[in-house]
């Protein structure tokens, strides 16, 4: 029923896509700059040396000769605009920044093939730094602000790190113009709705079509898809009255057709009867412990005919025979009924309807006050001993089975059909109209027959036969 609704939703959702622009960026060449960094000389120290070619500044493991080559004039007001690429930083080597003040001509810093997870200081004061590259290290948290304070900063790349999540937009300055987040492990569970809520802010990440979610839920979806569906979901809910007070949530994306299923959560509200409505692509409803009573919904409205799994307990329903024959019945995949006032049902369009329905996972049925009649007790019985499988509680299924005594309770497993069909207070004592019947026509059977061997003993050796054979014309 799932895929059927996916080709329904096909063409919305194929817009959707064409919107998302696919223009892939190509991948860093793995840390180019750095490449071969730990057989450099200036490695073993963990110093600088800064290029006669094109004046980077390259470090390797550490800047310990920082300051002599500052001294020496190398990195002086009066050298040409600087660009710095560390390489290899140590773990904790990047909690600290006051030597990059030391640098007042830096214009681009690069830092790769690096063991820190976070920086513990923000960047300070640059007066050129227009340009960071961040990339390839085990990074996987930034605070909003660590970048605030770079004024000039205009480019911040912070691809093919291990960032899982962002708390919120980074505050960047006004001027900025690119951010790249692309090639990180992004953990789509969290709030990246900044990028749809904030077009000004989501604008500046050059790559968002790029971003690829990687937790268990979302796993190789768009992120930007994600955070649309989640926005669309969050729209539905909060303009309908009904809902307002739910919880609506996304828990899965179809992988072909991209479709999303949606689950609303309307337990412990107070509901008297089912919501109106439902967002479109609803799969689940959760709406346990409340006063529900009439399942009509399920029967005839629209908004229910993709829901597979409804989870009802702790309600007051009694009556689910208008289920019978319908289209919900046969597709449904969970019905949680437990804690309910259901007497009885009809047992056989259950049966049938398990019996045709491929979907069907999980009933619940027991916490009722069930009412074991001889008839319907024993076909429930058989019911539950059919479908074990899916009614999972069916060794927790109890009735009353006593006309003089609805607080007698036991398991509908156990009965056996004379108990359930015994509905007297004498119990086995008293004879019934019917073995009385039955006793009196035992007798007449031996009594023909006893008749019948009499006269064929007389006839066979005195050649007499039946008196009353003699008075026949």
């Amino acid at each position: 029923m799932i895929l059927g609704h996916a080709a329904d939703a096909s063409h919305e959702t194929s817009t959707l896509l064409t919107t998302i622009t696919t223009e892939i960026m190509p991948m860093p060449d793995s840390g180019r700059g750095c490449f071969g960094w730990s057989s450099a000389p200036e490695a073993a120290g963990g110093n600088c040396s800064r290029s006669n070619r094109n004046g980077t500044l390259k470090c390797y493991g550490g800047m310990n000769n920082l300051a002599a080559l500052n001294q020496s004039g190398k990195l002086s007001k009066a050298q040409p605009a600087l660009e710095m690429l560390l390489c290899g930083w140590p773990k904790d080597g990047l909690n600290h920044f006051r030597d990059l003040q030391k640098l007042p001509r830096l214009r681009s810093l690069t830092i790769e093939y690096s063991g820190f997870t976070e920086f513990k200081f923000d960047f300070p004061e640059m007066s050129e730094l227009h340009t960071i590259n961040i990339s390839w290290t085990n990074l996987s948290y930034i605070s909003s602000r660590t970048f605030k304070r770079v004024h000039p900063l205009k480019v911040l790349d912070l691809r093919w790190n291990q960032l899982i999540q962002l708390d919120g937009p980074l505050l960047l300055p006004r001027n900025f113009e690119q951010l790249y987040l692309a090639g990180n492990p992004w953990n789509c569970t969290r709030n990246f709705k900044w990028m749809l809520l904030q077009p000004e802010k989501g604008r500046l990440v050059v790559d968002r079509d790029e971003l690829i979610c990687t937790d268990r839920k979302y796993k190789e979806r768009q992120m930007l898809l994600v955070m649309h569906y989640k926005l669309e979901l969050k729209k539905q809910c909060q303009s309908h009255e009904d809902l307002r007070n739910c919880t609506c949530l996304m828990h899965h994306i179809l992988p072909r057709t991209h479709i999303p299923l949606y689950t609303v959560n309307c337990s412990h509200l107070q509901f008297h009867r089912l919501p109106a409505f439902l967002p479109d692509n609803t799969t689940t409803l959760v709406i346990n412990d409340n006063m529900i009573s009439d399942i009509n919904p399920l029967r005839d409205n629209p908004h229910y005919r993709h829901v597979v799994d409804m989870q009802l307990e702790n309600n007051q329903i009694s009556n689910v025979d208008n289920l019978e024959d319908t289209y919900w019945l046969q597709n449904f995949r969970l019905l949680n009924l437990r804690g309910n006032n259901l007497r009885k049902l009809h047992v056989y369009a259950l049966d049938n309807a398990l019996d045709d329905n491929e979907n069907a996972n999980l009933l619940l049925l027991s916490r009722n006050p069930w009412h074991c009649t001889c008839k319907f007790g024993s076909r429930m019985r058989e019911l539950l001993t059919k479908y074990k499988d899916i009614v999972r509680d069916a060794w927790n299924v109890s009735c009353t089975y006593r006309l003089d005594d609805d607080q007698l309770l036991a398991k509908v497993l156990t009965l056996s059909r004379q108990e359930m069909c015994n509905l007297s207070v004498e119990g086995d004592t008293q004879i019934h109209p019917i073995d009385w019947l039955n006793g009196v026509l035992a007798s007449l059977i031996f009594l023909i027959l006893g008749k019948l061997a009499y006269d064929y003993y007389y006839y066979k050796y005195y050649s007499r036969v039946p008196w009353i054979v003699m008075k026949m014309p």
